[in-house]
């Protein structure tokens, strides 16, 4: 548990190693054995955080991603302060990699203050997450479960499990592998593991880190059949930050893709407390190919 903890709290470091200030930017330097468990988005976010105001929480974000990186090399966030007024906030941040800018992310912060308020959306009814089976329990039940073909029980078994810093508990687990046709949509439970600090910016980086788990990947949904092999690619995701919210306190992520087309998914997403507030609202739209199979080269004859 306290990995995990540590894990998380790594998204909001205090910048001191590799930190170099400059009158409109700053670059933190990052390595890249922590660019694998964390995502860009949440490590730019996190990045940006750290120069605004700390009553400015980030109210909404868009990101690109421009160039596959290289996991091989260290990765320098540079952030851009684009403006700063009495309530606003915003700040671009550019990952950098061997000079070329393979990400980039638009932040904008706000101080909090009192409005208007309305909700038209209705958060689903759904099992409490405490009636739910976790990650580990479902995969627990695949390898026992007689109505699963018995090669996908095997490459279960022989598969590295390493848990991840976040409980998820789907609100319908079936049986249905990677290669069944299924609806485009899912609805699950998800929180940080662990006890966050109370810094409200922190828990923000986590459910921006958090909603890239899945999200895309609801896109080939529809499309999954015995021995298809497909690949995905995040191009742009957008988040809103409606309401505050713990994200070591259970939250409800419900996901659909409305369309796919051109090579290109489309999901839209929402996120709810257990209080039925709507907290978050999320669009991405990503790459998603069949894997061509190799094709190996005929041997020439050596007569």
């Amino acid at each position: 548990m306290k990995k995990h903890q540590k894990l998380l709290r790594g998204i909001m470091p205090t910048f001191r190693h590799g930190e170099r200030s400059l009158e409109h930017k700053t670059c933190y330097l990052y390595s890249v054995f922590v660019m694998h468990f964390i995502s860009s988005k949440g490590l730019a976010l996190a990045a940006a955080s750290k120069t605004v105001d700390c009553r400015k929480l980030v109210h909404s974000l868009h990101n690109y991603f421009l160039l596959a990186g290289d996991l091989g090399m260290p990765i320098v966030y540079q952030v851009h302060r684009l403006r700063d007024g009495n309530s606003f906030a915003t700040r671009r941040v550019d990952a950098l990699q061997k000079g070329n800018v393979i990400f980039t992310l638009i932040a904008s912060f706000q101080k909090e203050e009192v409005g208007f308020e309305h909700q038209e959306v209705t958060m689903p009814s759904v099992p409490a997450p405490e009636t739910l089976l976790s990650m580990e329990e479902l995969r627990e039940r695949q390898l026992f479960d007689p109505l699963l073909p018995r090669n996908y029980r095997n490459r279960v078994a022989t598969m590295k499990f390493i848990p991840w810093p976040v409980d998820i508990r789907f609100c319908e687990p079936t049986n249905y592998t990677a290669q069944t046709k299924t609806r485009s949509s899912t609805r699950f439970w998800f929180k940080a593991r662990g006890t966050l600090s109370d810094d409200p910016a922190l828990h923000r980086c986590v459910v921006a880190y958090i909603s890239d788990l899945i999200f895309l990947s609801i896109s080939l949904n529809p499309h999954r059949k015995r021995g298809l092999k497909a690949t995905s690619l995040s191009l742009d995701h957008a988040m809103w930050f409606h309401r505050s919210f713990r994200a070591d306190d259970w939250l409800l992520y419900v996901i659909e893709s409305p369309s796919a087309s051109n090579g290109r998914g489309f999901c839209t997403a929402q996120m709810f407390d257990q209080k039925g507030q709507l907290v978050v609202s999320l669009i991405q739209e990503g790459l998603i190919r069949t894997v061509k199979a190799q094709q190996h080269p005929v041997a020439k004859s050596k007569l």
